[in-house]
């Protein structure tokens, strides 16, 4: 080749090279071929030619060319990485693997080609040569967002989402302007069930990225789970305008509009939505077994208690487990759906609750049948401390960790081993229990997994605090992870599974015939079954004395859920008979206008001004919530489900309560509260002695002074006898020949 190629062919690359510079791609690729017409030889020139063909969307021609390159010039590292990217978009994963190690082996700590080769190798379904690769970017070049966020998002797809968060924060820190960084974070905060900060990462992405659905999926996701349903259902609108065929957006959304009262658009769109791949059998569930969150009369109970029972028997009858894939589809539905709104019907739904809890253990002794039969071990006899296991999702500030931190502190480290696996976020009350334990896991693990890890930790007893709260539970009860196995009520309605052994409950809360409402063995400890925290130090209650100007304002602390239609004609009653306003807590704002259009409609059915006789009132943080309580006259429990820490609240200040005692456990809790309290004259025991019982204390003054001063001197019974923690880790002891 003459001189005067060669020169040519330098002049063809410089005028193409400052037109791929320009974007003027196509003129370049012109340039380039002329080049390589004229010098042959030229590695530069195939070089380039192959990354305009990449960039041009041709990886098969790319390929070609850096062949070309590589064959005039074996050591070009970057040929080598082009070669490999190229390879691995024409879906050639291990020829593109071995062209990023010869990229590395021609230049040591070559970052792009390392960060590439992780990115085929996670194309080739090799994840800890991936892990490994991106390692390896992160420790040449720290602040590799790009390295830290791939790594990241592959932990967080095989379930080590504590592992993959410091690389996801890390991603974020390093590029806080990318939409990607920030929705990533979002996406892995919202998997561990940190929601509130998931919502901070999520805006940011949306934001920075307002086009992209999944960022608005993930913002909606976020609220959802937050019980933001105001914002939820418009954030998951968005993301399913965005990206239409997105089932997964639309079944999200399906469950938002449950929870806003909207259950017959919910159930529409369960109907409608094409199960995504690997979520078909999920969706069946949820079509079968979804339930109202609120009911307009006692007709619609009726017929979703049938639509529920009628479903359950469909789902069995069509369970097919006969294939990994369908085992795998069904573990994901039982661990994912849960009966949650069936206890809140007035109905006893234990037979129900038995036939849902059979359904689960089919599911999960057809994927991991060892984990159904019974331990090989026998309870305590190792001959050390008892090893309890507790598997909680609610350890955070909520009424279940209101109830039951005092029976997990007071199992003595010297008698008890206690390990705990929590599932939900953490908070100063979660750190509060884990400092008192001998091991405890923040963990978001499928089922299966934490399944075999308590099965491993061979302990002589599980406890689950919520069965019935967590969807996860309801699977894991499904199987025999320890030699004995309880349930205490942060749920307070029996698991309906064959292998939970008890039930604890408290010997205040349950009928005569409460054996019958168990398919566990009932277990009555002392008082409540526990000993709950006290609330905070009262704060400011003058929110209460700007609403209660004029006619007296009585209370209902009650969450919607709990406030059966029936009960609105008695409310109608009491304010007719009473004079007084009732006052409600806009807690769930869109379950809140639901409740609000049936309770008003009974009202006017009685010929009463509803805007005259009720008042919605704004959530108030604890302390100014707790110290309006206390200024009320009275406060009116609810029927068939009773309160619970909303109770505690109002005797912790004094606050006359009325009850209205149910037959099963879950309306007995205030009326427990007030035997203890040694005032079981304001346990009604119907409609008629309910309203009979306000007017009373409504009209005499000296009466409820009379019951606050009551309570006022015994209140501490509530939160100090420390019987049932005592009681509790006795029980646990005896086990030993369970």
């Amino acid at each position: 080749m003459s001189a005067d190629d060669q020169r040519a062919a330098l002049e063809e690359l410089h005028k193409g090279a400052a037109l791929h510079r320009a974007g003027q791609l196509g003129l370049a690729q012109s340039h380039y071929q002329r080049a390589a017409k004229l010098d042959p030889q030229n590695a530069d020139a195939w070089h380039l030619l192959g990354v305009a063909a990449l960039q041009s969307g041709n990886p098969a021609l790319a390929a070609k060319h850096l062949r070309a390159c590589i064959k005039g010039r074996p050591a070009f590292a970057e040929a080598h990485n082009n070669l490999g990217v190229a390879l691995r978009q024409n879906g050639k994963h291990e020829e593109a693997i071995a062209a990023f190690r010869q990229a590395l082996l021609v230049r040591g700590g070559y970052i792009d080609a390392m960060f590439n080769l992780g990115i085929a190798f996670e194309a080739a379904q090799k994840p800890a040569e991936a892990d490994r690769s991106y390692r390896q970017v992160l420790a040449w070049r720290a602040d590799h967002a790009d390295a830290a966020t791939n790594l990241g998002n592959l932990l967080r797809r095989h379930g080590r989402l504590a592992e993959a968060l410091p690389f996801a924060e890390l991603a974020q820190r390093v590029a806080p302007d990318r939409a990607q960084t920030n929705g990533n974070l979002a996406l892995l905060l919202s998997d561990s069930g940190h929601q509130h900060n998931a919502l901070r990462y999520a805006r940011a992405a949306v934001a920075q990225e307002p086009e992209q659905a999944l960022w608005w999926k993930t913002l909606g996701v976020a609220q959802r789970l937050l019980h933001d349903i105001d914002n939820a259902i418009p954030s998951l609108r968005r993301a399913l305008e965005l990206d239409r065929d997105d089932a997964a957006t639309a079944l999200e959304l399906a469950l938002a509009l449950n929870e806003a009262g909207e259950s017959g658009a919910a159930q529409k769109l369960f109907v409608a939505t094409t199960p995504p791949p690997g979520f078909g059998e999920r969706v069946r569930w949820l079509r079968a077994l979804t339930l109202p969150a609120i009911y307009l009369d006692d007709a619609e109970i009726e017929s979703a208690r049938q639509r529920f029972a009628t479903g359950l028997d469909d789902l069995h009858a069509g369970l097919k487990l006969d294939s990994p894939a369908r085992i795998a589809e069904a573990v994901h539905a039982a661990a994912s759906v849960a009966p949650f709104h069936l206890h809140y019907q007035p109905r006893d739904n234990s037979a129900l609750q038995c036939r849902f809890g059979d359904l689960a253990a089919r599911v999960m002794s057809a994927a991991a049948p060892e984990l159904a039969q019974p331990c090989d071990w026998t309870p305590r006899k190792h001959g050390g401390r008892v090893r309890v296991g507790i598997v909680a999702s609610h350890l955070m500030q909520h009424t279940v960790s209101r109830y039951f931190t005092r029976l997990i502190e007071g199992l003595d480290r010297e008698r008890f081993d206690v390990r705990v696996w929590h599932g939900g976020s953490e908070d100063a009350s979660t750190r509060r229990i884990a400092d008192h334990v001998s091991a405890f896991a923040q963990t978001q693990a499928d089922a299966l997994t934490l399944a075999r890890d308590l099965r491993q930790a061979r302990l002589d007893v599980l406890v689950y605090p919520e069965i019935g709260m967590d969807p996860k539970h309801q699977a894991l009860a499904a199987l025999r992870l320890a030699p004995a196995q309880c349930a205490l009520y942060g749920h307070p309605a029996t698991s309906g599974s064959s292998n939970i052994d008890y039930f604890l409950s408290g010997a205040e809360l349950e009928p005569p015939d409460a054996d019958a409402h168990y398919r566990e063995r009932l277990v009555r400890l002392p008082g409540l079954g526990t000993q709950p925290l006290p609330p905070p130090t009262p704060g400011d209650g003058a929110w209460f004395d700007a609403q209660a100007v004029g006619t007296p304002l009585i209370l209902c602390l009650q969450n919607f859920i709990k406030l059966i239609p029936a009960f609105d004609a008695t409310l109608a009653r009491v304010a007719a008979e009473t004079g007084a306003r009732i006052g409600f807590f806009t807690r769930n704002p869109p379950l809140m206008r639901v409740f609000r259009a049936r309770i008003e409609a009974a009202f006017l059915a009685h010929k009463l001004d509803a805007s005259k006789h009720l008042v919605f009132l704004p959530v108030q943080n604890h302390a100014d919530y707790l110290a309006g309580i206390a200024r009320a006259p009275l406060v009116l429990d609810s029927p068939w489900f009773s309160g619970g820490g909303t109770s505690l609240d109002a005797f912790s200040v004094g606050a006359p309560v009325l009850a209205w005692e149910g037959t099963l456990a879950r309306g007995r809790q205030t009326s427990a509260m007030l035997r203890m309290l040694e005032i079981p004259e304001w346990i009604a025991t119907g409609e008629d002695d309910y309203i009979a019982k306000t007017v009373s204390l409504m009209r005499d003054t000296a009466l409820r002074e009379s019951v606050r001063e009551k309570i006022r001197v015994r209140r501490s019974r509530l939160f100090d006898d420390a019987a049932a923690v005592r009681a509790f880790a006795d029980f646990l002891v005896s086990l030993r020949a369970a």
